[in-house]
Formats: C-alpha cells, structure tokens, sequence
C-alpha cells in the first residue's frame, strides 16, 4: 500500500510538474505540446503491443514469468529480513518491499500526467472532472469485477491497453502535425 500511495502522490506532482512545462511550452507552439504528448503515449502503445504478440504469437507464459519473479522478490526478501517472520508466518514490512508497486504506479502515473497535462493546457477544470470521473470508474469497476477481469489473458489486456493508447497518441501526434503545418489552428 505504501508503494501505492507514494506513487500516487509522485503521480501528482509529475502532473503538476508536467502541466507546468506544458504552460511554457504553449506560449511557443501548442504542436510542440501535441507532438510530445504524442510521441511519448505512442510508445508506450508500442510496448503493450509488443507484449500482445510476445505472449499470443510467441508463446510465452506470463503466468510463468510472474511466478518467476515472485519467487525471486520474496527470496530476496527472505535473506534480507535475516529469516526474521512475524507471527503470521510473514515477511515483515520494509520500504523496499514497496519499491517495485511505487516503480508500476509512478509509470502508469507518468502516462496518465502526461495525457492530463497535454489536455489541461486547453481547459484544465474539465481535465481535472475528467480525471477524477475516470479515478472513480476505475475503483467501481476494479472493485466488482478483480477476480473477472484476473482471468483475462495477459495478450487480451495488453492489445486492449496498446490499441487505446495508439488512439490517443495517434490523435495527439496527427493534431500536433496539422497545428505546425497550419491545416488546424
């Protein structure tokens, strides 16, 4: 939870640090903003679809790799406790164990900023309402359907999440292109 939280809260701060730079750079060229935006989301659509045809066309296990680095995360965690348990059998806290969720968090945060900022440098209320409306779906839909929503395939998500992505960073990029070229103003 701790790795969560600080996430979220550095999640925030990217935004405000992001949406900040987006301000500046709109007093150059909002393209600019658009072609960044762009560029970055459409990168990470292509590393979900790299992910789609790793595991549905090549045949690996994600299942595999997870319980893979499980065993790795908690045998490292077993040496460096010293063997030490609480009373319930488990590995007592430490930051450290919270590193790799704050990792995931501050990565999903960063796109999730950067998609905000882009947006909020045209009208940051309605950003803001859109950002919290889709924090609260999120919660809802999370909340009734995680064990559904586990047992999809790992290459069904990741080709849902790169063609979302491809959406929104192809609209950015392709707007960015047609401000520069003055077709769009």
């Amino acid at each position: 939870m701790l790795g969560v939280v600080l996430g979220g809260l550095g999640s925030i701060i990217t935004f405000l640090v992001v949406e900040q730079a987006f301000r500046l750079l709109s007093t150059i060229s909002d393209a600019l903003i658009n072609l960044i935006a762009g560029g970055v989301i459409l990168y990470f659509s292509y590393r979900f679809l790299r992910g789609f045809v790793k595991y549905y066309f090549k045949g690996k296990s994600f299942r595999a790799k997870m319980e893979k680095w499980s065993e790795e995360v908690v045998e490292k965690d077993r040496k460096h406790s010293g063997g030490i348990r609480t009373s319930g059998g488990q590995i007592p806290f430490s930051v450290g164990n919270s590193l790799p969720v704050f990792s995931i968090t501050m990565t999903e945060g960063f796109e999730a900023s950067l998609v905000l900022a882009a947006a909020g440098t045209f009208n940051l209320e309605w950003t803001l309402v859109g950002a919290l409306v889709s924090i609260l779906l999120l919660i809802i839909v999370c909340a009734f359907s995680y064990q559904y929503l586990m047992r999809f395939p790992r290459w069904l998500l990741d080709l849902i999440a790169g063609i979302v992505l491809l959406s929104f960073g192809s609209y950015f990029f392709i707007s960015g292109i047609l401000i520069a070229t003055g077709v769009i103003s």
